[in-house]
């Protein structure tokens, strides 16, 4: 018995925060350990995650993003977005998210990566959907988001 290993294997823990949607799910496997550090690090991320993703949305995906493409639909071209939830302007969210992911990054270990790439995943959804925005505002006609496009009857498409 190798009582260095079981110290090793007793100093792992389980990550705290659940994630409310399968989308919003940085870990798959949530009986997964991790050292306390990298625990803490994937918890406080998934908290973010969370808030990008509602259960039970009305709109799309549930997501932050997607709420910028529907809200600029809604508020339509040459207007500013329609606010459709308390008063809250997601494109703005967008980019305190996206500031907040890429410092993020930073702090997540390289193992697990799954994270990292999630959380890339999303920066990168975020910023389409901001783009989609922008040009929609602008009058063009902008191509959906693959990722999107199964909720585009709600952008008029």
């Amino acid at each position: 018995m190798n009582p260095k290993g079981n110290q090793e294997n007793q100093n792992l823990r389980r990550l705290r925060v659940t994630p409310t949607t399968p989308d919003s799910r940085l870990i798959e496997n949530r009986e997964s350990r991790f050292p306390r550090a990298v625990a803490m690090a994937i918890d406080d991320a998934q908290e973010v995650m969370n808030d990008l993703y509602r259960e039970e949305a009305e709109y799309g995906d549930g997501s932050c993003a997607f709420m910028v493409m529907k809200e600029q639909f809604e508020g339509g071209v040459e207007n500013q977005p329609m606010s459709l939830k308390k008063g809250t302007i997601h494109h703005t969210k967008c980019r305190q998210y996206i500031s907040y992911f890429k410092k993020r990054l930073l702090d997540l270990p390289s193992e697990p990566n799954e994270p990292k790439e999630k959380i890339t995943r999303e920066i990168q959804k975020m910023e389409e959907a901001l783009q989609w925005a922008e040009d929609y505002h602008n009058g063009n006609d902008p191509v959906i988001p693959r990722w999107a496009n199964s909720w585009r009857d709600q952008l008029g498409k």
